[in-house]
């Protein structure tokens, strides 16, 4: 364990080394202790086996007091350092070669050791047990995620990031959907008719789109001569612009928005929260429902600071394809289908790791064993490649089941201009 030391150089420092060991606890670390990981394991759901191996884990680096110190350094990064870019966690020493396999188990205790201070956070705010336990829920996913690839429970790095969403308070698990408050990002424009429930999205200018209505870069089989660029502009009569189908593609004739009919409704910048969609159980479409339901009494109710217009979404399992491979009553394109879909920039095999739980390309060795399954490896060894997509749903459009955007809507009538 002489080598531990070393692993400092490899941790960026945001605050002093030696504040961090100067408040360091004489004793043995809170986090440490047996009954602590009990309750921190047990609050996000972990298994009692799973629970032991963690606690024995711990035993062990207690003995350890370099390892013990680089633990409690982390610990203060991440949950004493407001300042601290959490995404430079990702740099951070595997440590593989120090601990082996005991490495990932390392960090799983550096990302449980926040659980105790997000509990009182969410003490203050009154959050509800069972809302806790569903967020931290998360963690015991990912925990079983590092088990299915390295046959040991832990965290790899590059998810200590998002875990720290939840034990800061960004994130909340509604059911069987999450939601972050967060400044709506996307290159999108979305309008309102002013007398009517219609909702048009525009592009943000300077987006390159290719001749299917897709990013252009999304597909590499896309025709570079079909590409063509998106137009935003506004003067004091209305706006002209790219307009995007609510089924999840731009088209090339510009439309008009004239501002006696129509206004703004979001924007970049704007408040949102978006919907992730955890692992761990089917994408039950009544079950989401219920989850923006909720949202819409939880945040007002526990976060009045943190209004939002609307909910956005963007995911593997936004790939408009699937309409065209699964049935449609098949929860992900039912769950499609509510909202307003749109393009986004995605790599050429989006979600197929999700899908199949592995990065091979040995298309032969893989299963076959579901639709979604067989549609994907058919796309893919024909040449075609995968795609991500993105959806919103302004708030007060909330009508789950009733396909708001898209219900009884022909592309064609999205090529004409709007008064």
């Amino acid at each position: 364990m002489n080598d531990v030391p070393k692993i400092f150089d490899k941790v960026p420092l945001d605050i002093q080394r030696e504040v961090a060991q100067k408040e360091m606890p004489n004793e043995e670390l809170p986090f440490l202790r047996a009954t602590t990981i009990r309750e921190n394991c047990e609050l996000a759901g972990f298994e009692p086996e799973a629970i032991s191996y963690v606690q024995s884990v711990a035993s062990q680096i207690s003995t350890v007091p370099d390892l013990k110190y680089l633990l409690w350094y982390c610990h203060c990064l991440l949950c004493h350092s407001s300042s601290y870019p959490r995404g430079d966690v990702r740099n951070w020493e595997p440590l593989t070669n120090l601990l082996g396999e005991l490495a990932g188990a390392f960090y799983l205790l550096v990302t449980l050791s926040g659980i105790p201070e997000a509990k009182k956070f969410h003490q203050i705010r009154r959050i509800p047990a069972k809302v806790l336990q569903d967020t931290y829920s998360d963690t015991w996913i990912w925990a079983n995620d590092y088990k299915d690839k390295h046959n040991t429970w832990g965290i790899d790095l590059n998810i200590i990031p998002w875990l720290f969403n939840h034990l800061s308070g960004e994130l909340y698990r509604l059911g069987r959907l999450q939601f972050v408050p967060r400044p709506f990002g996307q290159k999108i424009r979305v309008f309102r008719k002013r007398e009517k429930r219609e909702v048009m999205v525009l592009s943000e200018g300077n987006v390159k789109f290719s001749g299917d209505g897709q990013i252009s870069g999304a597909r590499s089989e896309n025709n570079q001569e079909n590409n063509w660029t998106s137009r935003l502009l506004f003067d004091s009569e209305g706006v002209i612009g790219t307009p995007i189908y609510p089924t999840g593609r731009a088209w090339v004739e510009e439309t008009c928005l004239a501002w006696k009919s129509w206004r703004q409704a979001l924007a970049s910048g704007d408040p949102i929260l978006e919907i992730h969609i955890p692992a761990g159980s089917p994408l039950d479409f009544d079950a989401c429902g219920d989850s923006l339901l909720q949202a819409l009494d939880f945040f007002p109710r526990y976060f009045p600071d943190r209004p939002f217009l609307g909910f956005c979404c963007t995911s593997w399992l936004l790939n408009t394809q699937y309409q065209n491979w699964l049935p449609p009553d098949s929860n992900i394109v039912r769950f499609q289908r509510e909202f307003y879909l749109f393009p986004i920039h995605s790599n050429k095999r989006s979600g197929f790791n999700r899908i199949f739980g592995t990065n091979s390309q040995n298309f032969s060795k893989l299963p076959r064993d579901t639709r979604l399954r067989r549609a994907v490896l058919d796309c893919l060894e024909s040449g075609g490649n995968l795609r991500s997509g993105g959806a919103l749903l302004l708030a007060q459009d909330l009508d789950w089941g009733n396909q708001i955007y898209q219900k009884g809507l022909s592309n064609s009538e999205w090529s004409q201009s709007k008064e």
